[in-house]
């Protein structure tokens, strides 16, 4: 990968967060959300990713606290945060990495395509071979959200999906 494409993928994650949380989380509410925020190495418990195969190998991961991830299910699902259950954490932060993915692939070598999300404990995920291309950070409700676009490795689902 050139350090062209790396710059250019690393202005649009920074638009894509953007995008995405006002359409999806944001709505009508006047949080307070900062994009493009300081990396002041947040707490993380829980990453969901997409792996991309295709002209681009690599992956999209969103992590952040069990707090945050709870916060994003009860405004996608609209629900009482203490209504959350760990299923809908999980199909909420899955869906947040599956959009954002989606976005993304939009701006890398094509064909790609998209994996079925996965959700999982920061402590036990791992992705070998990678490299880190560009991060951001989106801090949301006093939570932070680490964006992360990662090059290469092994494609960690057999089953793609076209997105």
């Amino acid at each position: 990968m050139t350090n062209d494409l790396s710059t250019a993928v690393e202005v649009d994650l920074d638009m894509i967060a953007e995008q995405v949380w006002s359409a999806f989380l944001n709505g009508d509410n006047e949080e307070e959300t900062i994009f493009a925020a300081p990396d002041t190495g947040a707490h993380t418990d829980l990453a969901a990713s997409v792996a991309m195969v295709g002209a681009y190998e690599g992956h999209l991961v969103v992590s952040c606290s069990h707090k945050a991830s709870r916060d994003v299910a009860s405004v996608l699902f609209a629900m009482e945060p203490d209504e959350v259950t760990p299923d809908d954490v999980g199909d909420a932060l899955g869906e947040l990495a599956n959009v954002l993915g989606g976005n993304v692939k939009s701006v890398l070598p094509s064909p790609s395509q998209l994996s079925l999300p996965r959700v999982s404990a920061t402590a036990h995920e791992r992705w070998p071979g990678t490299v880190e291309v560009c991060r951001t950070v989106v801090r949301w409700r006093d939570e932070a959200y680490v964006v992360s676009l990662l090059s290469g490795g092994q494609s960690a689902s057999n089953n793609t999906q076209g997105a």
